[in-house]
């Protein structure tokens, strides 16, 4: 039996954690899951941008600009993670005042799911070869999701 069942005829249990307590913590758990994978998806997206850079011959680059098998390992971890966590996200139902906080991160998780996606598309296909870059770990859909974490945080606390 899951962790998620109950026992037939057991009566609700007062020493369980409410659920919109249980929703808040959850959500903050997987923010922090998703918050622990930014450094690594700009990361992998810079050296996407740097490998595809405009200017450079198809198939000839620097061996230090090259793509590897690294690369397209961690691309498959990160798009992994990002599509778990937004259908968790997106099968969670939280109190209202929760409620933005899960819809901004779900949309925020498959904008980088999309990115990462992309990116090694275009780094591993020759013709389709573009900068792809989200710009830094602190601003645009970064410094977002770093903020949803921490509302998430002073909602639990």
């Amino acid at each position: 039996m899951g962790w998620f069942a109950r026992t037939r005829g057991a009566g609700p249990d007062p020493a369980a954690i409410a659920e919109d307590g249980l929703s808040a913590l959850t959500l903050l758990a997987v923010l922090e899951e998703a918050v622990s994978h930014l450094s690594a998806a700009e990361s992998l997206l810079e050296r996407c941008a740097v490998a595809g850079e405009p200017g450079h011959p198809v198939g000839v680059r620097p061996t230090d600009r090259r793509l590897g098998a690294a690369e397209a390992r961690q691309g498959l971890r990160l798009r992994i993670a990002f599509t778990q966590l937004s259908r968790w996200l997106d099968g969670m139902t939280c109190a209202p005042e929760q409620e933005a906080l899960r819809a901004d991160a779900s949309r925020l998780l498959r904008f980088y799911l999309l990115m990462v996606t992309y990116a090694l598309d275009a780094a591993f296909t020759p013709p389709a070869r573009q900068h792809i870059a989200v710009r830094g770990g602190h601003g645009g859909a970064a410094g977002r999701l770093v903020e949803l974490r921490d509302l998430a945080r002073a909602a639990v606390e």
